[in-house]
């Protein structure tokens, strides 16, 4: 095993791990890593060009630089995908045969017009269509709104591509059903690659409840919103972490007793708040791929409660609070700040479906 090789193209660098599609990567690099596998990294980038914490885990890290220029907003082709354009990437692809995994639809610009003798796989981390779809509902902007709508669109179209994989990982059981419903590919459900190898939920009581996310994302802020007016009819204190906090959230807590916003510097003070809080809330208004977020609530935190647009696994909603509307999440909020939390044999066994290596072997046994 410790001479085969896998050359993964990336979407964006995988590090830091600090958002959903980094996170998956990330440990997926390090896991094929310690199961001996040689790790060549094609990283497409735009502002993360900093390698020192991934490269550990590769022979080599190739960094492309996006192509963003405004004349490829214009084109037939997906902005995420023209963007990713690179000869230089398909000439290295092609001097080993090592077999290739690319992340997700928007690193496929290679596969139009090429022919490799590699076996190929596709990451999809979500359905790229109905995830630029769902930004364009959630944009308060009519720019942001027909950027996104014209986008996934586009996406739709080139998504056909997918047909010239050998091999599709899919990242849940709904993205699992329509790839393996709409293409010829072999398809194959793949957990997300999450990091965490044991549970430190801390037994008893925390002081308040939690909301951390990207607040530069507009299914996020929404989702925020969504919380603090759940909050306002409560007493409970409410945090809501971020690096960025945006105007529109600023203005809802500035006058609030009970809601209060923490920026977030390093991934510690984030650990902190998790390992602290009586109840992690999450919340998305898309249904696209599994929310990375669940997964530092429930391997570090108490209690959670979500919607079923976080991660569609039966298992880990039923050791979460399920909530869709506002008065529902309201009154689970409110109940659950009564119980005390225990680490429940079935969190446990819920968890321990996430296991990376596990993850890494399907992957070997599959395309190497």
């Amino acid at each position: 095993m410790s001479e085969k090789s896998i050359q993964i193209v990336a979407f964006n660098n995988p590090y830091p791990a600090d958002f959903g599609g980094a996170i998956d990567m990330f440990y997926k690099v390090k896991a094929l890593h310690h199961l001996g596998i040689k790790v060549f990294l094609h990283i497409f980038y735009d502002k993360r060009h900093d390698i020192s914490g991934i490269r550990t885990y590769c022979e080599e890290v190739y960094l492309y630089k996006r192509k963003k220029g405004v004349l490829n907003h214009l084109s037939f082709q997906p902005f995420s995908v023209i963007s990713r354009k690179s000869k230089k990437l398909i000439e290295r692809l092609k001097a080993t045969d090592a077999p290739i995994l690319i992340e997700s639809l928007r690193s496929c610009a290679l596969l139009e017009n090429e022919t490799f003798s590699q076996k190929i796989a596709v990451r999809n981390h979500n359905i790229e269509h109905d995830y630029s779809w769902g930004l364009s509902k959630s944009e308060s902007s009519w720019i942001g709104k027909l950027a996104h709508f014209v986008e996934g669109y586009k996406q739709k179209k080139f998504e056909r591509i997918l047909n010239k994989a050998d091999i599709l990982f899919n990242i849940s059981k709904h993205e699992q059903s329509y790839f393996k419903t709409n293409y010829q590919s072999k398809s194959m459900f793949l957990n997300v690659f999450q990091g965490y190898e044991s549970i430190k939920s801390k037994n008893g009581f925390g002081k308040y409840a939690l909301y951390h996310g990207d607040l530069t994302t507009s299914d996020n802020i929404k989702s925020a919103l969504f919380l603090i007016k759940v909050f306002k009819k409560t007493k409970i204190p409410f945090i809501i972490a971020g690096s960025k906090l945006p105007n529109a959230i600023n203005k809802l807590i500035k006058d609030s007793k009970n809601i209060s916003f923490a920026e977030i510097s390093e991934p510690q003070q984030l650990q902190e708040l998790i390992e602290n809080a009586h109840v992690n809330t999450l919340y998305s208004f898309q249904r696209s791929g599994t929310k990375l977020k669940v997964f530092a609530a429930l391997f570090n935190g108490r209690h959670c409660i979500l919607n079923k647009n976080i991660i569609d696994d039966k298992n880990i909603l039923n050791v979460c609070k399920v909530a869709e509307t506002g008065n529902v999440y309201r009154d689970a909020v409110t109940a659950i700040f009564k119980e005390e939390f225990k680490l429940t044999e079935n969190r446990k066994r819920a968890l321990a479906a996430y296991n990376d290596l596990k993850n890494a072997k399907i992957i070997i046994e599959n395309l190497l």
